[in-house]
C-alpha cells in the first residue's frame, strides 16, 4: 500500500513541519518533507490532511480498558474491542495493564492476552504492564486491596511463565519485604519495573533504582505526599534522572498548574503521558466495575464509592490539547511526551515515537481541537473518521519511482 499525506503540519516531534508530506509505502514511513518535495510514487493515494496535525502514533503505557471493556474481561472479543477504541483515539502501541487479583485468575489474564498478542501481528496490543499485584496496601488506590499478593520470586515466575514473555512493565512496591528479590529477577527478564502504589522512602528508591527501577507510575497518586524532613517517592521521582514519570494529564488526577511544574523539573524528556483509562472512558456516565469493585462515572471523573480516583476516562489526544491548553506546555513537547517517550520505555524509539524516513508507519491526524480524524497503524489506516479525501495533485509534482 502507498499513501501520501499531504498540506498538514508534521509534528515530528522535534520540530514542526508547515506544509508537509510524508509517504508511506507498505509498512513503513519512506519520505518526509515539505508537500511540494517530497516524490509522490505511481499508484498512491493521496490525502490532503491541509488545516490538521499529523504526529507520531502514541504509545500508552497504562490502559485497562475502554468504550465499555477492559483487558481484564474474560474474553479475547474484549481485548479486540479496548484495541480498538485505542485505535480510534490515536494510540498505536498500547501495554495491555491489568490489576491484582487471585492467583489462578490472573494467570488466565495473562494467558488470555499473550495469545491474543502472538495470534494478531499487526495490532497496537504490544504487551502487558502489571499494576501490581505486590503493591502497598496502605496506598492501594483502586485497587482491591484482597487481592494484593506478597512479593515472591516464586509468585513473579508464575506471572512471567503465564504471560509468555509479554510482560513488558510492572508497577511494584519496593519497599515491601521480598519485592526487591522480585525485581531483581524480573530486571533480568527484561522488564523495566515502575515504583507505584508505595509508602517508599528516599533511602528504599535508591536501593529500587540499583534493582531496576527506571519508571514511576502515575506521579503523586498512590504514594507518599512529599515531606520535606521525610522524603520518598515524590522527592525521588524529580530528584533522580534515573526515574522517568508517568501522567495522567487529565487536570483532575494532577492540577494543571503541577503539570506545568512537573514539566519544568523533569523536562520534556522525563515525563510519558499516559491515559489509566478504564472499562468507563468514552462511554455515558453511570455506574461501572474494577477490581470486583463499583465505579461511578460523572463528567468523566471515575471513583470508588468512598471517593478515590478509579482510573481515568482520558485518551492520549486530549492529555496533549490539556497539556498544551493547561500546562503551557509546547505541542512538540506534548507530542513527545505522548509519542517517542513512551517508546523508550518499551525499547521500540528506533521503531515507533518519531516521523522520519524508515520507521513504521503509525501516524495519527488530529483537527485543530486533537480529535483524532485518522490512524494508520504499519501502513495502514485502522481508523477514519470522515471517508478520506483523494486529492488530485497537478502532472508535474509527480514522480516515477527509481
Amino acid at each position: 500500500m502507498k499513501l501520501a499525506l499531504l498540506g498538514g503540519k508534521i509534528v515530528t516531534p522535534f520540530r514542526i513541519v508547515e506544509n508537509g508530506g510524508v509517504i508511506i509505502i507498505g509498512t513503513k514511513i519512506y519520505e518526509i518533507g515539505k508537500a511540494q518535495d517530497v516524490k509522490i510514487p505511481n499508484d498512491c493515494q493521496v490525502i490532503d490532511v491541509s488545516g490538521r496535525i499529523v504526529t507520531p502514533g502514541f504509545v500508552d503505557l497504562l490502559v485497562h480498558g475502554g468504550g465499555g471493556y477492559g483487558f481484564a474481561d474474560p474474553t479475547g472479543e474484549s481485548i479486540k474491542k479496548v484495541s480498538r477504541y485505542f485505535l480510534e483515539h490515536g494510540s498505536t502501541t498500547v501495554l495491555a495493564s491489568l490489576f491484582a487479583k487471585p492467583e489462578e485468575l490472573l494467570l488466565n489474564d495473562l494467558k488470555r492476552i499473550a495469545d491474543y498478542i502472538e495470534a494478531n501481528s499487526a495490532t497496537n496490543i504490544h504487551g502487558i504492564h502489571m499494576e501490581g499485584p505486590f503493591l502497598n496496601k496502605e496506598l492501594k488506590g483502586a485497587m482491591n486491596e484482597s487481592y494484593l499478593w506478597k512479593p515472591s520470586v516464586k509468585g513473579w515466575h508464575k506471572l512471567w511463565e503465564a504471560s509468555r514473555g509479554h510482560i513488558k512493565l510492572m508497577t511494584i512496591a519496593p519497599e515491601l519485604p521480598g519485592a526487591i528479590e522480585v525485581m531483581r529477577e524480573a530486571a533480568n527478564c527484561g522488564v523495566v519495573l515502575s515504583i507505584g502504589h508505595s509508602m517508599a522512602l528516599y533511602k528504599d528508591i535508591e536501593l529500587a533504582i540499583d534493582n531496576g527501577a527506571a519508571h514511576v507510575t502515575h506521579m503523586f497518586n498512590a504514594m507518599r505526599p512529599f515531606h520535606h524532613r521525610n522524603p520518598g517517592v515524590i522527592l525521588s521521582s524529580l530528584l533522580r534522572n534515573e526515574l522517568k514519570i508517568e501522567l495522567i494529564a487529565d487536570t483532575l488526577h494532577v492540577h494543571p498548574a503541577v503539570m506545568e511544574f512537573l514539566l519544568k523539573v523533569k523536562g520534556a524528556n522525563g515525563i510519558i503521558l499516559v491515559s489509566d483509562s478504564i472499562r468507563a472512558g468514552g462511554m455515558h456516565e453511570g455506574e461501572y466495575e474494577f477490581a470486583d469493585q463499583k465505579v461511578f462515572m460523572k463528567e468523566k471523573k471515575a471513583y470508588l464509592e468512598d471517593g478515590t480516583l478509579a482510573g481515568s476516562t482520558l485518551t492520549l489526544n486530549k492529555a496533549i490539547k490539556n497539556m498544551v491548553e493547561t500546562a503551557n506546555a509546547k505541542l512538540t513537547d506534548a507530542v513527545r511526551m505522548a509519542s517517542l517517550n513512551g517508546s523508550k520505555v518499551v525499547a521500540r524509539e528506533h521503531k515507533v515515537g518519531i516521523l522520519s524516513a524508515g520507521r513504521l508507519a503509525d501516524i495519527v491526524v488530529l483537527d485543530k481541537n486533537y480529535d483524532v480524524e485518522m490512524t494508520i497503524l504499519h501502513g495502514k489506516i485502522a481508523y477514519q473518521k470522515t471517508k478520506a479525501v483523494k486529492t488530485k495533485i497537478p502532472q508535474p509534482v509527480l514522480h516515477k519511482e527509481t
